[in-house]
């Protein structure tokens, strides 16, 4: 039986001092090799051709990530940075927002989410109590003002902004596009 080796075929590229310089560069701040490097880059741009016989697919819930060390202090300062507890936590959310195209939360995120929706039911109770007096004891109506209205108006708005700044920004994080978010 061949091996993998004995299947595989050699390819010249010819290439600048600069270009060599720079492929050796960019394939050591991501741990691979230059011939790894280009195999992925293939299977990416033809995934329908791609040669997938090496493909090892893991057998657990557990996947092993290699970084480099300057990679690994990146992701340790961006994750600290976002409010992640732990680098983990970090790619887990990563892979996932990639995996489903949807924003991924952080704990600070979802309790900044959970803020908005206390805050909206309040609105909602405000409201409530206004459409009561409107509907039910229209002769206090006098008492409800424009300016009292157009705060509450105010409010959602900045309630709205508030909450589409969060997403915007966690969509962001992750490279999804958030046109479906905005309204």
């Amino acid at each position: 039986m061949k091996s993998l080796e004995d299947k595989m075929a050699r390819i010249e590229i010819l290439l600048s001092d600069e270009e060599k310089s720079n492929l050796k560069l960019y394939c050591q701040s991501k741990g691979m090799t230059a011939s790894h490097m280009l195999r992925t880059l293939i299977n990416q741009s033809s995934p329908d051709m791609a040669f997938i016989a090496n493909f090892q697919e893991v057998k657990t819930n557990k996947i092993t990530v290699r970084l480099t060390s300057y990679n690994l202090q990146v992701l340790a300062k961006k994750a600290k940075a976002e409010g992640y507890v732990s680098q983990t936590n970090w790619a887990t959310a990563c892979i996932m927002s990639q995996l489903h195209q949807e924003p991924v939360l952080s704990a600070d995120e979802t309790q900044a989410l959970r803020e908005s929706n206390r805050q909206l039911a309040a609105i909602g109770r405000n409201l409530n109590q206004i459409t009561k007096v409107l509907n039910i004891e229209f002769r206090d109506s006098d008492k409800i003002t424009k300016e009292m209205i157009q705060l509450l108006e105010d409010k959602l708005t900045q309630h709205k902004q508030k909450v589409n700044a969060l997403l915007t920004k966690n969509c962001q994080r992750w490279s999804i596009n958030d046109e479906s978010f905005s309204s």
